[in-house]
């Protein structure tokens, strides 16, 4: 399928459809459905995922974005946005409805379709010519086809772009509670010391942490295939959510302490994601009692 670059914004389903979506439970319900009779192979529909660890099934229609050419992968900014993507706060960057940037929400549908059949997604790396092509192409404004670039490219701008963010995605100022709640005895004083960590972000970075974290979450669901359980993820993309202000100046014994710290803090959140984001989670997570995960299809909706 060849996408056609627009900067045109996304529909929003309506609550009605989104139901109809969520309850998609098979290949053929999701072509049978007029909502999504534009898709024509199997890949632009869902990428399938056998869930063996938990019988607890998260769906992610708050990653689905319908593929037409008034809607696509295009990785341009919105028109309203005049700044760089990378090195900035997401408050400047977000749009005031709680949205977040063009690019990076593309970014996150591809990912979550495609991440969890690819084996060793967020650890490979990538050609740095292409990701550095990339990164200006994004900062510039300009139209980009998402959609045909590699997934590990995808993967490591994402890391890329998670580094960047002032103050770090988990806020360096909250290190010390995020720790604090880790140290808990019981795994629900756990879960609900981490809810109140998690509030205390910023909105911006409160949403992007839920959509980051439930994309790591079903690729780690698929780690029999994409290589990468949470453990591995965590070790990833850990080091560019969370770091402490000083930590320029620590020792190589004391950076690889603080390195476990952080990974073991978001391997728990990736693990625990629907218990701690829960309905809260963008746009309703659909909970099933199912052996198969859900459809994610390419509906337009909006961040």
């Amino acid at each position: 399928m060849k996408l056609i670059s627009s900067c045109h914004a996304p529909k929003t389903l309506n609550a009605n459809n989104m139901e109809t979506l969520i309850e998609c439970q098979s290949e053929g319900d999701i072509k049978d459905h007029p909502l999504l009779a534009s898709f024509e192979s199997e890949d632009s529909i869902c990428q399938l995922v056998e869930v063996k660890k938990r019988k607890k099934v998260l769906s992610w229609p708050f990653l689905m974005r319908r593929l037409s050419p008034s809607s696509d992968f295009s990785g341009a900014l919105e028109p309203e946005l005049k700044v760089s993507l990378f090195d900035q706060p997401l408050s400047i960057i977000c749009g005031e409805n709680d949205t977040l940037p063009r690019p990076i929400q593309d970014i996150l549908t591809i990912l979550c379709l495609k991440g969890p059949s690819t084996e060793g997604v967020f650890r490979k790396a990538a050609n740095e010519k292409a990701r550095k092509e990339l990164k200006e192409g994004l900062n510039s404004g300009g139209a980009v086809d998402l959609e045909g670039l590699p997934v590990h490219l995808l993967a490591v701008v994402l890391k890329d772009f998670l580094r960047s963010i002032p103050l770090k995605l988990l806020s360096c100022d909250l290190f010390e509670e995020w720790m604090g709640a880790l140290e808990k005895q019981k795994e629900e004083d756990r879960i609900e010391a981490l809810k109140q960590v998690a509030d205390k972000l910023p909105r911006p970075n409160l949403l992007l942490l839920k959509h980051v974290v439930s994309v790591l979450y079903l690729i780690s669901r698929n780690s029999e295939v994409s290589k990468m359980d949470a453990s591995n993820l965590a070790i990833c993309v850990g080091p560019n959510m969370l770091t402490r202000d000083s930590d320029q100046d620590l020792s190589f014994e004391a950076q690889k302490d603080l390195n476990n710290k952080i990974k073991t803090l978001v391997e728990f959140l990736i693990d625990n994601c629907l218990e701690i984001f829960g309905e809260n989670i963008p746009a309703k997570s659909s909970i099933t009692s199912d052996d198969s995960l859900e459809h994610t299809d390419s509906s337009e909706t909006k961040f």
